[in-house]
């Protein structure tokens, strides 16, 4: 019995041991470039743009750059000039970033539809999205066309920048 005991103990002092040598993943690097906001007198749009991506980019999983980082990378507050592949890979390799994204918006209005009981708007949304993920070389690129009803101008705007930080994330 003792025999057995002592087994266990050794087998107990080597799983504590052995546990904290085991590594984890790195947390992927994120650099979100600030959103080009071309509505004039929308400061909305900016706020909702991060707000989405500190929503989806969570530690441990990955690591937001901060935005002085990023800033400093491509230059400008009025984000990228360019959306290539070659823009963003520039920014990735100045920052460190494993994931670098970047939005344009070009366009958002909303029109009072006539003749509805409840109040509606007719929203349009253009613009772009660009992405870039340096550990798989996938580059995401889109021209955002969006036309749609709903009661909440910014409405359009938050569901079309959640669904293309979720395709970069891969959720």
């Amino acid at each position: 019995m003792k025999k057995f005991f002592n087994y266990v103990l050794l087998a107990l002092v080597t799983i504590c041991f052995a546990l904290p040598l085991g590594g984890k993943a790195e947390a992927a690097k994120v650099a979100v470039v600030p959103l080009a906001n071309h509505v004039a007198g929308d400061e909305l749009a900016g706020t909702i743009y991060m707000q989405e991506a500190l929503a989806l980019f969570r530690y441990p999983e990955f690591d937001l750059l901060g935005e002085d980082v990023v800033l400093e990378a491509i230059g400008s507050e009025n984000g990228l000039a360019d959306y290539s592949k070659a823009a963003l890979e520039r920014v990735a390799q100045v920052t460190g970033a494993d994931i670098v994204v970047a939005m344009q918006l070009d366009k958002l209005d909303a029109k009072r539809m006539p003749q509805r009981k409840e109040a509606t708007l007719k929203m349009d949304l253009r613009g772009k999205f660009a992405s870039l993920n340096t550990v798989t070389g996938a580059y995401y690129y889109k021209d955002l066309r969006d036309t749609v009803r709903g009661d909440w101008e910014h409405e359009v705007l938050q569901n079309v920048v959640r669904n293309a930080f979720k395709k970069v994330a891969g959720k």
